[in-house]
């Protein structure tokens, strides 16, 4: 589908609920922006549940953000159940300012909700040249390292930060081995599994079940390490704020869509500029990358670093956006409801 047309369709939905028109440009920009990078389990395909939580009453139109801490460098805001790339972008604001006046800027995040892609913050930080971290707990549904049933989130962390010219670092990832999102959509087409994503009630490999077959939950990146990242992220975010842990959240597929999730995150904005030369730190950062890029690969392979093929995806996207059946089917009927 056109980018124009996903955008005119989303800010006319946002627009008759009641959202700001600048509310609405975070929700839309933080979207697309998944959706343009190759990041469909976290661009439009969730905007339907985004408009269900809106309707619910989970999340609030106009929501009351208040702020509170007296330390100079980091401030809390209480989001108020603000759409989370609402609350998002407005902490994210804020730790640029901070971070230009103390050379570091921490904004922690309460009564929040789903925030989208992790990497839609780190690359505006990027942009506004500091090195920028983003972190948020979610919702149960990664079993601990040798677990069968679901206790942790899939706690989502990102850093990014701008080399030479357009040159990007950009490091997106949950801590689970794959995004609930892209296991739902294949038990939704009944297609197969890989092993390692999920795993199955009896506590074998989902893999192992017929396509479409329920799953128990999620399994940790990497095993241990990933359960340790997830514990690290629900730190930073949940303990940090006072907020529900993992195990306590509402999931966010879950309707009735009316109970506030509470849903907490963490952002870090870094000034190169406090640090070192930002001239001296984009080109050393733009001559490792290539380094990187450039070393023996396996095969027909190419070494990659983070944020590559985003990038790419990002370029063969620019015009149009390809969307699954299910997301074409669910986007059309909120434009046909709208009357365009």
């Amino acid at each position: 589908m056109a980018v124009p047309r996903l955008a005119g369709i989303m800010s006319e939905a946002l627009r008759r609920r009641g959202v700001s028109p600048d509310h609405a440009g975070y929700v839309v920009d933080g979207l697309l922006l998944a959706s343009l990078r190759g990041i469909d389990t976290h661009g439009v395909r969730l905007f339907p549940t985004y408009l269900a939580e809106l309707d619910g009453g989970r999340s609030v139109a106009r929501p009351r953000l208040r702020w509170r801490g007296r330390k100079s460098a980091s401030r809390v805001l209480d989001a108020g159940r603000a759409l989370g790339l609402v609350a998002g972008r407005v902490a994210v604001d804020e730790a640029v300012r901070l971070a230009r006046d103390h050379g570091v800027g921490v904004v922690a995040v309460a009564n929040s909700n789903h925030f989208g892609a992790a990497s839609c913050y780190t690359l505006e930080m990027a942009r506004r040249n500091m090195v920028g971290l983003a972190f948020s707990n979610s919702d149960a549904l990664v079993a601990p390292h040798h677990g069968r049933r679901p206790f942790f989130g899939t706690n989502p962390l990102s850093v990014a930060v701008r080399g030479k010219g357009d040159e990007l670092f950009c490091a997106d990832l949950a801590t689970s081995q794959v995004s609930y999102s892209r296991v739902k959509h294949r038990l939704r087409q009944s297609l197969p599994l890989e092993p390692g994503w999920a795993v199955a009630p009896a506590g074998e490999d989902a893999a192992e079940l017929p396509a479409g077959a329920p799953i128990a939950a999620l399994k940790p990146l990497g095993g241990h390490k990933g359960q340790c990242l997830g514990m690290a992220v629900e730190i930073l975010c949940s303990l940090l704020t006072g907020m529900p842990l993992d195990h306590e959240l509402a999931h966010l597929f879950s309707p009735p869509f009316d109970e506030p999730r509470r849903v907490s995150h963490l952002f870090i904005a870094l000034e190169i500029a406090a640090f070192t030369g930002p001239a001296a730190f984009r080109s050393r950062l733009s001559q490792w990358l290539g380094a990187v890029r450039r070393q023996q690969a396996l095969g027909a392979e190419r070494v990659l670093v983070p944020g590559d093929l985003e990038a790419a995806s990002a370029r063969r996207r620019a015009r149009s956006i390809p969307l699954a059946d299910d997301d074409w089917l669910a986007l059309t009927a909120i434009e046909r409801r709208l009357g365009r």
